[in-house]
């Protein structure tokens, strides 16, 4: 061992190492950022110095820091601002009205009013508010309120007026607008992009230096879970994303590691187009550019995930005309935009959770692949909620990572159940265990701010996370797929290494070995040694980037 001085150093716990043999070490020292050694606690004592920072603890546990692979990390910021529209804490629709009544009290009349986290199921009433009640709460200013899925919004009148939508407006391929089926009325519900691009492209865009804060307060929401590192699923494609981003992180502001995906417009393919040289893995150990991001389908909850068979039911509002969901472009389109991207050097992630929708998805990245052969491309398919075990064999194949979104089997699954797809589908929903019997690199997220740091039923915490894969128990009390309940281990690989892997730094990041960054979590409690029920109270006591504490727990 050498006679270097450690920076600091983590002693007298349980480390666990998540290295190829799942090693279980007492200390570990870090020098410039970097872990330098791991081992017992008597060999890493001899790299404590007089400028050493030393944290002793009393038995916790250590994990590499939490790698949260796909959230909407800026938006979940800027989200912060908006009118709260969740359940809870709003449990009927009066509370949801008074809540906007008092935001449009202090707005100037004319300008925009917008909600999020709206959800039909959480409500009292199980629906949406009437275009008529968010008239009366909202009369002077258009409103929107998307749905907590992202997938679909409602709208007031001057909402639709500004925007051109009425009843004459054609139903656009790869969304719905909602009519009443009793008036003929538009009820205000707009389903997926193409039915609400209208409306967004109207909103006005936040600036540099709103998302620059929103950044700063995500990334320290994120440091009191454990979370050290993010992919960024979701930034808006245009300078000022990467201008905040930059110099969030130049001022000290942003600590959060991030892997920014390029969310690429579907319909023109603009920005693969127009090609600026850069590939994924450009930038450094702060901010790297990650893959291009696209969609094949929606969500289940807006009943526009694609599937080969019909949802069992649809709401009384819901007028579409698919029962089996939609496609958001074409099998072409896809297969255009994948081949493009994979041509030019990107990793693809692609948005996918209805088992024709996977298909589509694995059918686009097989034909690039076929038509440009490239070594370890590392595609993923973003939520995978239903893939088939035809499929998990064909990405096997194709190297495709699956990044699962275990959270469905806990908040969603009862709805799912007996609204959308029925027990026997449902039951095979984060299929993780398949995966990973199936060799597939396997990953989870929490698709944040869908989930909420800290929230007590649907939370961003990977602990939360993990302890919804182990459980696979749905709010009912109904034990769902107990055959793909994975293992408290198996959780944590999700949320680390794996991860890692995902992002092209398994080099750099997701174990405690030397040479890797010096990013650590420290729990309470071991994830593995818990009763599987009690992981998601463990709480998170420390998280370190790179050396450096960012959060302490009081």
């Amino acid at each position: 061992m050498s006679v270097l001085s450690a920076d600091l150093v983590i002693t007298g716990g349980q480390v666990i190492t998540v290295d190829p043999g799942d090693t279980i070490a007492e200390a570990a020292a870090v020098v410039r950022g970097r872990i330098v050694a791991v081992g017992s606690a008597e060999e890493i004592a001899q790299l404590i110095g007089p400028n050493t920072e030393v944290v002793r603890l009393n038995g916790e546990t250590v994990l590499p820091g939490f790698i949260e692979p796909h959230t909407h990390f800026m938006e979940y910021g800027v989200r912060l601002g908006m009118v709260d529209a969740k359940s809870p804490p709003n449990e009927n629709i009066a509370q949801l009205l008074d809540r906007l009544e008092r935001k449009a009290a202090e707005t100037p009349p004319g300008e925009w009013i917008l909600g999020y986290g709206i959800e039909e199921g959480g409500l009292a009433e199980n629906r949406f508010p009437t275009r008529d009640e968010l008239d009366r709460a909202v009369p002077n200013n258009p409103l929107s309120i998307k749905h907590r899925s992202g997938h679909s919004c409602v709208v007031n009148s001057r909402a639709l007026e500004a925007s051109g939508i009425d009843e004459h407006t054609p139903q656009p391929e790869g969304g719905h607008i909602d009519v009443d089926p009793a008036t003929g009325r538009l009820t205000g519900v707009l389903r997926e992009k193409a039915a609400f691009k209208p409306v967004d492209a109207l909103v006005p865009l936040p600036g540099k230096e709103e998302l620059k804060q929103g950044v700063a307060e995500a990334g320290r929401l994120y440091a009191t879970a454990g979370i050290t590192s993010t992919h960024d699923a979701g930034a808006q494609t245009r300078p000022d994303t990467y201008r905040a981003y930059q110099e969030a992180i130049d001022e000290g502001l942003l600590k959060t590691r991030v892997y920014l995906m390029i969310r690429d417009r579907p319909y023109d393919h603009y920005y693969l187009k127009r090609d600026l040289g850069l590939r994924t893995g450009f930038g450094n150990e702060r901010l790297r550019l990650g893959p291009v991001k696209t969609c094949t389908d929606g969500s289940i909850q807006v009943f526009t995930c694609a599937f080969y068979d019909p949802y069992i039911t649809l709401d009384n509002e819901t007028t579409q005309a698919n029962p089996r969901g939609v496609l958001q472009q074409s099998p072409s389109e896809t297969n255009e935009l994948v081949m493009e991207a994979h041509s030019k050097g990107y990793q693809v992630a692609i948005h996918a959770q209805g088992d024709y929708g996977i298909d589509v998805a694995i059918d686009a990245i097989q034909h690039a692949m076929w038509k440009y052969p490239r070594p370890d491309p590392r595609h993923r398919i973003e939520h995978c909620q239903c893939v088939t075990r035809e499929g998990l064999k064909r990405m096997k194949r194709l190297g495709i990572i699956a990044s699962f979104y275990p959270h469905h089997t806990w908040y969603w699954a009862d709805r799912h159940v007996n609204v959308f797809i029925g027990k026997k589908r449902a039951s095979r929903q984060n299929p993780m265990k398949s995966a990973i019997k199936a060799g597939v690199v396997t990953i989870a997220h929490s698709d944040a701010p869908i989930a909420a740091i800290g929230d007590p039923i649907f939370a961003a915490d990977p602990l939360f996370g993990i302890w919804c894969a182990v459980n696979r128990i749905t709010r009912a009390g109904l034990l769902l797929g107990p055959q793909e309940r994975i293992t408290p281990m198996e959780g944590i690989r999700a949320y680390t290494i794996n991860c890692a892997y995902a992002s092209f730094e398994e080099n750099l990041k997701g174990s405690i070995e030397p040479g890797k960054l010096a990013d650590f979590v420290v729990l309470e409690e071991n994830p593995c040694e818990v009763d599987p029920w009690h992981i998601r109270d463990i709480r998170v006591q420390r998280t370190i980037i790179g050396g450096e504490t960012v959060y302490q727990a009081a």
